[in-house]
């Protein structure tokens, strides 16, 4: 038996090695690799976030028994051996000083092509929504194929000691967006002399640069839940190289598909690809073949799949970048455009699973920024997780506002990313049906954000979106302006020693306004800021600790309300704080203390948002927040009777069960109290009628 550590590697922090089958996988454990029987795992579990251009990093020591090694096969010995590459000194040093690293692509055109349609497609293709069940390979029901690790190196003479799989597979699309199982099968075509073919070291470089590409982004959002299942062939064929050839590809690929048992041309591409979704039981699949062969271009795929092609010298960029070049065109297999000038692209366009537009590109974006789809950087700007389909992964608190853009008013919202940075949607309020449009992804270098805090300012006509987001202990400020560029700016740090949720406002205090700011202390209380907007530079005041004597606060709402509103007065400012479970109101009047007013609820578990509605004379105080039982709990405040009586609590939306966080605003829709509310990774909306019995209507799923 062979013992084995992880040591420090070229892989993304986390990940250890192969550890022994699915079956026995150890808990808190997720595989991102599968060679057969042997898996390599992620030792972070699929809960850890680390940033998407994270450099990596030594992963935490741990011996893991692995099989017999007289018992493995081709694949299986493959896929150990690239890891133990990847945690070579020679490899780390060459990511380390990696040649040419965040540079344009050079291609003078874009990379992608347009497969050709398949010519008799075997079976109608099934729904998308609809993936075959994901089976482990060799499990009853995974397919009728003959087991795909068994065919060894195929040879100009046709004598393969494996049998080809069968046809069986449907044709589906075969890779919709990066989430779930992927299958991959990496075909090495050689030729029939010596400057064609690939030395063992160079087979095991090739697996190692392919599994060290698809590590970043199974690392990168672990929420997609990403594991990639290999089928990998070596296929030496006759036909002498042919530079003059009209198409490069079909010289080599179709000899090379024949020597697998599949129909001589591109229908066997598809065949390929379907069968190894049947058989691994996964919910996508493509393939990818890496030649010496002469081709077109040296790297290249079709937008959607079903395959991609690289050329081993990989033109200037060396192999040591192979990893990185087929991450950019894996991008390609799941829905991403090129970014880089060269190809041609353009800022428009409806990409991938949602439909996003190109917004950086090279030839059109006014600050386009370093991304995998532009440079040789294993980065992301905030269009590419759009494009690949990430729609899973938010965490934290989703922030609704009500904007001024639209004739209606669209509904604005961001939310923490599961894996980095925030998620920004918005509802077309203008549109039939009231749409929610694309996500897109913002400020990922900033990490993890754990809670944030959003506004439209006034300070513009319409005015930005202004976000507060706390990443650990620290406060960052961005903001997206309202120019025709809608642009999101980079973010500044702002205070160290932050906690807990923020609330932050525009309030009535100025000529033009301040930006107040509450966030818990790490301790006790509540951390008071505020901007001043009437001042060139817009300071940001230090923090002062205020109402110490509620003891460790978790979230906090704050708002500018009516009362002391008039005169000289602005309005006080009024908050509601949750304090282990209870609801405490507290105000700030123009004598600048803060009080605590009553504690109103018991019984909570998440964060609550306080607004004062157009409901009563006076404008009533309205508070949601996620309920210990399950579900949310609505309360408001009269504020036209004696005493400012808290209602009693109305709970609704049970059947989500447990809810993380919530937001509300009161819409211009018939005033409206509008709720979305984080369950897991995700959000559903809902909302209140503003007369009769003030029914809240089932919630919806909007992401």
């Amino acid at each position: 038996m062979i013992h084995t550590d992880a040591q420090a590697s070229g892989a993304p922090a986390g990940e250890a090695d192969p550890a022994e089958p699915l079956t026995a996988a150890r808990e808190g454990t997720r595989i991102l690799h599968r060679y057969g029987r042997l898996n390599i795992v992620n030792t972070a579990g699929a809960t850890s976030s680390p940033r998407p251009n994270a450099r990596a990093t030594p992963t935490t020591e741990t011996h893991i028994t692995v099989i017999d090694p007289a018992e493995l096969n081709r694949i299986e010995r493959l896929g150990l051996a690239a890891f133990q590459l990847r945690n070579s000194a020679d490899y780390m040093r060459a990511k380390q000083d990696r040649i040419r690293a965040d540079e344009a692509w050079d291609m003078d055109r874009s990379c992608t092509d347009v497969p050709p349609p398949r010519s008799s497609p075997r079976r109608a293709p099934d729904a998308v929504s609809s993936p075959p069940a994901e089976r482990s390979p060799g499990s009853p029901g995974a397919g009728t194929a003959r087991p795909l690790t068994a065919t060894p190196i195929a040879t100009a003479a046709g004598d393969q000691t494996g049998e080809p799989v069968g046809h069986a597979a449907p044709a589906m699309p075969t890779s919709g967006f990066m989430e779930g199982s992927i299958a991959i099968g990496l075909v090495i075509v050689e030729g029939p002399t010596a400057d064609l073919q690939f030395t063992a070291a160079e087979r095991t470089k090739v697996v190692a640069e392919v599994q060290n590409g698809l590590s970043w982004y199974a690392t990168t959002n672990p929420a997609a839940d990403l594991t990639f299942s290999y089928d990998i062939r070596i296929v030496r064929i006759s036909t002498p190289a042919n530079p003059a050839a009209a198409d490069l590809e079909a010289l080599w690929r179709d000899s090379a598909m024949g020597q697998l048992g599949y129909t001589p041309n591109f229908d066997g591409v598809y065949e390929f690809v379907d069968d190894l979704r049947e058989f691994h039981g996964t919910r996508w699949s493509y393939c990818a073949f890496v030649t010496k062969y002469p081709l077109s271009d040296f790297a290249y795929s079709s937008v959607g799949g079903p395959r991609l092609v690289l050329s081993y010298d990989n033109d200037g960029w060396g192999p040591d970048n192979l990893d990185r070049v087929f991450a950019h065109e894996t991008g390609h297999i799941f829905g991403c455009p090129d970014e880089y000038a060269a190809s041609g692209c353009g800022c428009g366009g409806a990409w991938g699973r949602f439909g996003a537009p190109n917004g950086n590109c090279d030839s059109c974006a006014p600050d386009s920024m370093t991304c995998l789809m532009r440079s040789n950087s294993f980065e992301m700007c905030r269009y590419t997780p759009s494009h690949i389909g990430w729609g899973r992964g938010v965490a934290g608190n989703p922030v609704l506002v009500q904007g001024d853009f639209g004739q209606a008013g669209n509904f604005e919202l961001v939310v923490p990313s599961a894996f980095a940075g925030m998620t920004h949607l918005w509802r077309d309020n203008d549109a039939p049906g009231l749409p929610w449009r694309e996500p897109t992804q913002i400020a990922q270098a900033i990490g993890r954000i754990d809670a944030l805090t959003m506004i439209q300012s006034r300070l513009a006509a319409p005015g930005a979106l202004e976000v507060i987001a706390r990443t650990g202990t620290s406060l960052v400020f961005l903001w997206r302006d309202s120019g025709s560029s809608l642009r999101w700016h980079e973010p500044t740090q702002l205070v160290n020693g932050a906690a807990g949720m923020p609330s932050l406002i525009h309030s009535r205090f100025g000529r033009l306004g301040t930006f107040e700011l509450l966030v818990p202390a790490p301790d006790v209380g509540l951390l008071y800021l505020s901007r001043d907007n009437d001042v060139a530079g817009y300071p940001w005041s230090r923090p002062v600790l205020v109402a110490a004597n509620l003891g460790r606060v978790d979230s906090v709402s704050l708002i500018q309300s009516s009362f002391g509103a008039g005169g000289l007065g602005a309005g006080n400012l009024e908050a509601v704080a949750s304090v282990g479970g209870r609801l405490v109101h507290l105000y700030r009047a123009d004598d600048g203390l803060w009080r605590t007013s009553v504690v109103f609820a018991e019984g909570t578990a998440g964060n609550p948002v306080l607004v004062q509605s157009q409901f009563g004379r006076i404008g009533n105080f309205e508070v949601v927040a996620p309920s210990a039982a399950g579900g949310l709990v609505h309360l408001w405040r009269d504020n036209d009777a004696s005493g400012f009586p808290w209602s009693a609590p109305r709970v609704f939306a049970t059947e989500l069960g447990h809810v993380d966080t919530v937001t509300m605003i009161q819409s211009s829709f018939d005033r409206h109290l509008e709720v979305v509310a984080r369950v897991g990774d995700r959000l559903y909306a809902m909302a209140r009628t503003s007369s009769g019995t003030f029914d809240w209507l089932p919630p919806s799923r909007i992401f």
